[in-house]
């Protein structure tokens, strides 16, 4: 199987219908439409080749907390970033036979003060940066090129898609109120109903945990968080030096299995 690159690798080429339900289900959190969606896909995956990294945005009101106290607060953050989910396939004509896998990750981040809300997609992945140069990203990409290699089609999403900036901290995150994790919770069942994975990866403890508490009923792979803040974790579960090749080597030991 070929290597996934800018010139085979598809991205967020869902099906007619499961972007319709997709639509759907951000709309019950989002203010946002189905038409605002697709021209957010269409620009995100058009400045793929921009040089540096392009960022897209999308007024404040496109989330409002179901608590009445923290829309005080999320109106004074200094920055606020949302993540859309992805999909990526390899461009091999295979797609309508192709079983896929989901990664979820935790939430987004974004370390620059920001009027508007930031939007971009798990890992920033629809970027050639993230995929190509960044360090830190370059192994997500990597990972999943590894399930990609394998014939799936990986469906990326984070459990919680806003990451609300701490007015008192610059760059750390506000813990969401119960109400609105619960929403983003309830919205990931939705999401995997609408993408049929055969399994479900998750990176880090959080996401891990609650994906654990969700009968899913499908295989699931709660695995260390692939980011330098794990350094320790997983230096104890692969007894080596936790550099990006013995992880991926790692990483690549367990789904073939």
């Amino acid at each position: 199987m070929c290597k996934a690159t800018s010139d085979n690798l598809l991205f967020s080429k869902f099906k007619p219908q499961e972007f319709e339900q997709i639509c759907q289900l951000l709309c019950s959190i989002f203010e946002t439409s189905k038409e605002e969606l697709e021209t957010l896909y269409q620009d995100i995956d058009a400045t793929f080749n921009q040089p540096g990294w392009p960022l897209h945005f999308v007024q404040r009101d496109f989330f409002q907390s179901a608590d009445t106290e923290f829309r005080h607060i999320y109106q004074k953050s200094p920055v606020v970033a949302v993540d859309l989910p992805s999909l990526m396939e390899l461009n091999d004509g295979q797609g309508e036979h192709k079983p896929t896998i989901a990664i979820v990750g935790q939430d987004s981040k974004c370390d620059s003060d920001y009027e508007r809300l930031v939007i971009g997609t798990p890992y920033g992945l629809h970027h050639k940066g993230s995929r190509e140069i960044l360090r830190r990203t370059k192994l997500y990409f990597d990972m999943i090129q590894g399930l990609l290699k394998l014939g799936y089609r990986v469906y990326l999403t984070d459990l919680l898609k806003i990451w609300v900036c701490n007015p008192e901290r610059r760059y750390t995150g506000m813990k969401l109120p119960d109400i609105d994790q619960q929403r983003f919770i309830r919205l990931i069942k939705a999401e995997l109903n609408v993408v049929k994975p055969v399994a479900v990866i998750t990176w880090g403890r959080v996401a891990g945990n609650a994906l654990n508490r969700l009968d899913l009923g499908i295989k699931h792979l709660n695995f260390l968080h692939p980011s330098g803040a794990a350094s320790g974790a997983w230096k104890k579960l692969i007894g080596q030096s936790p550099t990006d090749s013995n992880k991926l080597a790692y990483w690549e030991s367990v789904i073939t299995q």
